[in-house]
């Protein structure tokens, strides 16, 4: 397997159904890749309709079944800028300090090809306003 390291950006690898929702997105796995995560960071910037907004990270195979879920340890009100940092090692963190919240991932989390990781606000309070920016960190190893 030949290996390297990069950043995956929205532009790169967000399938056509997460744009419509900036709240809401979706990055596939090629097929014929792995990758090996090693930090999902995700900033949200809530729009000023109220509710609480829950981000969650969800990990699918191929066929949408569920094969990881991560809840950030808090929820985000109106009207608010917060990062989220998803990571090995990282506590499980229950509030925000200074607007950042770190969240753990499962060691060695590796995702095959046609495997998804969806970031999104599982409340969906303002599917329309709120926009959520990911940067997943990761080792692409082609098979």
């Amino acid at each position: 397997m030949a290996r390297a390291t990069r950043f995956v950006d929205v532009a790169q690898t967000a399938v056509a159904d997460s744009v419509a929702v900036p709240s809401d997105l979706t990055f596939t796995v090629q097929i014929g890749h792995v990758w090996r995560i090693g930090s999902i960071a995700a900033t949200l910037v809530t729009s000023a309709v109220a509710g609480n907004r829950q981000l969650e990270v969800l990990l699918q195979d191929s066929a949408d079944n569920i094969v990881g879920k991560y809840i950030a340890g808090a929820v985000q009100a109106a009207s608010l800028t917060r990062v989220y940092v998803f990571s090995p090692g990282h506590p499980q963190e229950t509030g925000f300090t200074n607007g950042l919240m770190l969240r753990v991932l499962a060691s060695e989390l590796q995702l095959p090809g046609g495997f998804k990781c969806r970031v999104y606000d599982s409340a969906a309070i303002d599917t329309v306003d709120d926009v959520l920016t990911v940067r997943i960190l990761n080792e692409d190893m082609v098979e």
